[in-house]
Parts: C-alpha cells; sequence; structure tokens
C-alpha cells in the first residue's frame, strides 16, 4: 500500500512537471493555440472534492448536442478556444476544464482528482444543457485515458465517447514518449484505456491521425477493438499529434461533428417512433 502511494505522488509530481514544461515550452517558441473565441463564451469555477475548477463553456443552439471536452496534458481551456468556436459554427455546444492543478484550476495534479474533476465537470454541462439534451464526451491524448477510466461513473451515461489520439494504457504512453520501459513499469497502473473500453456499452469514436508520431497506430486499433461492437476506428491523415489543437483545422473535427449529428437524429427518430 505504501508503494502504491508513492508510485501516485510520483505520478502526480510527473505530470506536474510535464504539463507545465509543455505550455512553457510552446510560450517560448512563440506557438500560440486557440486564439479563435466565440462570443457567447461563459468562463468560470466549479467545485470538485475540496478543489474549485476553472472551466469555459460556449453554449450550442437551443436543444443541440452538447460535448465535455478533456484536454491534453501540455494544455488547458485556453489552448481549447478556436476549437470550442468551430463546434458551436455547427450549432454544438461544448465544455472544457482544466483539471486540479492547471491553469487557474486549485489543488494537485493527481489521477483521483481527474476522476472526480470528470464527474463534476460532466455534472456541469448536464446542468448547463438541460436533462432532455444528448451529451457526449471527448477525451484528447491525456484526456483520452481519463475520459475512457472515468466513462462507467458519469450519470446518465453520456450519448458517445470520442477517444482522439489516444494512448492504451499511461504505462505504455509514458515509454512511447521516451521514459526507458523498465521505468515505465514502475509507474502506477491507470489509465488503461484498453481495459476500461472491454466494458463499454456506449458508441466509442477512436479517432486518429497516421501522423500522430507520439502514440502509433496499434495504440487506437486495440482499442477499438476492446469496444468490440460498441467501437469504430477512424483514421485521418497526416496531423501531428498535436496539429488538431494547434489549428482546429476543420478537416479533422468534421468525422466527429458529423458523428455527433448523425447519432442525435437517430435518438431524435428512435424517441418519435416510440411516442
Amino acid at each position: 500500500m505504501a508503494t502504491e502511494q508513492r508510485k501516485l505522488r510520483s505520478l502526480s509530481w510527473m505530470l506536474t512537471a510535464i504539463s507545465r514544461g509543455l505550455i512553457l515550452r510552446d510560450r517560448l517558441r512563440g506557438i500560440t493555440r486557440g486564439l479563435r473565441r466565440h462570443d457567447a463564451r461563459q468562463e468560470y469555477f466549479i467545485t470538485s472534492g475540496t478543489r474549485k475548477l476553472s472551466c469555459v463553456y460556449v453554449p450550442g443552439i437551443e436543444a443541440a448536442p452538447a460535448v465535455l471536452l478533456c484536454h491534453g496534458i501540455g494544455e488547458t481551456v485556453e489552448h481549447w478556444s478556436a476549437v470550442q468556436a468551430l463546434l458551436r459554427d455547427h450549432d454544438i455546444g461544448s465544455l472544457i476544464f482544466n483539471y486540479s492543478g492547471y491553469g487557474k484550476s486549485s489543488g494537485r495534479v493527481r489521477a483521483e482528482h481527474c476522476d472526480e474533476d470528470l464527474v463534476t465537470a460532466y455534472t456541469e454541462l448536464r446542468r448547463q444543457v438541460g436533462a432532455q439534451t444528448p451529451v457526449f464526451v471527448l477525451g484528447f491524448s491525456l484526456g483520452s485515458g481519463i475520459a475512457a477510466h472515468g466513462i462507467a461513473a458519469l450519470h446518465p451515461p453520456p450519448a458517445g465517447l470520442f477517444l482522439c489520439e489516444a494512448f492504451d494504457s499511461f504505462r505504455e504512453a509514458a515509454s512511447a514518449a521516451g521514459l526507458p520501459r523498465r521505468l515505465a513499469r514502475m509507474l502506477p497502473d491507470v489509465w488503461v484505456t484498453v481495459a476500461n473500453m472491454e466494458q463499454v456499452q456506449i458508441p466509442v469514436w477512436v479517432i486518429h491521425s497516421d501522423g500522430d508520431r507520439l502514440f502509433p497506430l496499434e495504440m487506437p486499433r486495440k482499442i477499438a477493438k476492446a469496444c468490440g461492437q460498441w467501437g469504430e476506428l477512424i483514421v485521418l491523415e497526416g496531423f501531428t499529434h498535436n496539429e488538431p489543437i494547434l489549428t482546429a483545422s476543420e478537416t479533422y473535427w468534421q468525422p466527429i461533428i458529423e458523428r455527433i449529428k448523425r447519432s442525435t437524429a437517430i435518438a431524435e427518430s428512435k424517441l418519435e417512433g416510440n411516442s
């Protein structure tokens, strides 16, 4: 037990160091993300346990679906403003939140905090859009592991799950990022996406670019296979790992938008048929 606690503390320190290092690196390189903001953008705080989380909500049109966005390790809510504006161009609402210890959020970066933060943010988005509005969850990079691990705790279940530029397990992700495998095995066994998806009973779309040089295509293929009948693998061409956030490219996000609208239309037609 004491050994596991030490591993979890080490993970917290590692996530904090990597996330702040990546954000600082981008600033020093002059890399900017998410410069476009929608006029309806609302930034505020929500309470997760004893912590305050900063979040940004961009409403869609009335009764349109909405997406909870779980960002990657080197990002904060600011980096996603262009993606949120793009979703709003297609009438879709969204909420993104900083995990504990990220950006303006209080607390420390811990795996257990991320689980609690996910539930808190999901509950908040459902409060914003109303009980009858379809809500989807989208995890990008690190956020894919957090979303996949916590999906079972979300009630009522979301209408679907998108896993973008995802890894099959955090240990494998750390190894792919350059950590020697013997050291990666010493990390706590958290965010094992393949195992989490074996129990899933909602639609799961695994979105991955063949230009992602961080996480190889073998990872999303394993995830989609683990989903069984619920999973669909969508391979896009040419995008580097962070490019979908850097550019908010319509080409990358269009398949996601299409599936949100298509699955929402199917759900509405079923409801009409039962009425």
